[in-house]
This record gives C-alpha cells, structure tokens and sequence, in this order.
C-alpha cells in the first residue's frame, strides 16, 4: 500500500492547521535522549521536520519535501528513531517501509515509537520483527509544532526496540514502562 502523497503530513507538516492532528506530536527529548543512550546517535529519523529535529537531533531527517517513501534512507546501515505520522492511511505504509528497511539490513539498530493499537496489522509487523518492546506506563505528553504540551492524548505508547542491545534497551527504558522480550 502506497501511501496518499496529498494525505502525507510529516510531524509538523500538515497543511493550514494549529490545531492538534494525529500527525503533528513531537517526541519530547526525555525519550529521544533515551533512544541516544541504547543506540548511541540517531542517524536517521524518516518522518519529521526541521522543528522536531531540533529535539530528535538526527543526523540525517525526512520531511514532506524529502518523502521517505522515495529515498535511500543509508548506504550502508545505520540507526533510526521513528515516531511516524498516526494517522490511519499513513501509519501502515510508514511501517512497512520501516520493516523493508529493516529487512534490507539497512537499519542496525532503530527505536519505533507508536501507540499502543495491539489489534491493528502495523503493530503486529512491528511486534513480528522486534527485539524487544516497552510498554509506556503513562500517556506521552506530546509537544506540538508551538513547543506546547499536547494535552488530551487518549491513547497510550510503545516503544519497539530494533537490534542487538536489548540490556541496554531494558536499562534504558525500564523507568518508562515494562520491557518485554522476544
């Protein structure tokens, strides 16, 4: 399934609106600092914004210009967080270009941040292919494109740890929620 290019909003990206949209909430840098301590940097994170990066602080982002659905995302391999647009028609194809990535072996080590929707296909595929998974104790409170707190977050989060450092994901993480492995 490919994803709506018109429907595509990146973090940040959506059209015409401030108000609060499944695909506008920024990682607050707690958890992005947390992902820096497992993987060691972040080289890539495919769906963001020059914004959300002055958190994330990636080596490397795509935003709706650089549509990661159309680029290399690493010539060798290297790691990734992604917090992808939730958004029902972008979520899936975001992570099924995560897991081709993924299989590709152009990914070593990755952090994936999603809501916790453990009945849906895109979840399950994330499921299939994780090291191990920290199930948040307490809603995120999101940042949105202002730098506000998003208040009113009706779901909770996941995180999916993508590689070899499942100690140091469990160490990491373990004051975010429990930490299963596979």
């Amino acid at each position: 399934m490919k994803a709506n290019k018109q429907m595509l909003a990146y973090i940040g990206a959506k059209p015409g609106t401030i108000q609060r949209d499944s695909d506008s909430w920024f990682t607050p840098s707690y958890y992005t600092e947390l992902a820096r301590e497992v993987m060691g940097s972040i080289d890539l994170d495919p769906f963001s914004s020059s914004t959300a990066n002055e958190v994330v602080k990636a080596n490397r982002f795509f935003d709706i210009k650089k549509d990661a659905f159309k680029q290399e995302w690493f010539d060798t391999s290297g790691t990734v967080f992604m917090n992808p647009p939730y958004g029902r028609n972008l979520i899936r194809p975001s992570v099924e270009i995560f897991i081709q990535k993924l299989q590709e072996n152009n990914i070593s080590q990755a952090i994936v941040l999603v809501n916790n929707a453990t009945e849906t296909k895109w979840f399950q595929l994330l499921l299939e292919y994780a090291s191990s998974v920290c199930f948040a104790k307490k809603r995120i409170s999101f940042h949105s494109p202002d730098g506000k707190h998003v208040s009113g977050n009706t779901r909770g989060q996941v995180f999916f740890y993508f590689g070899d450092e499942t100690v140091v994901f469990e160490r990491s993480f373990k004051d975010v929620g429990i930490v299963l492995h596979r």
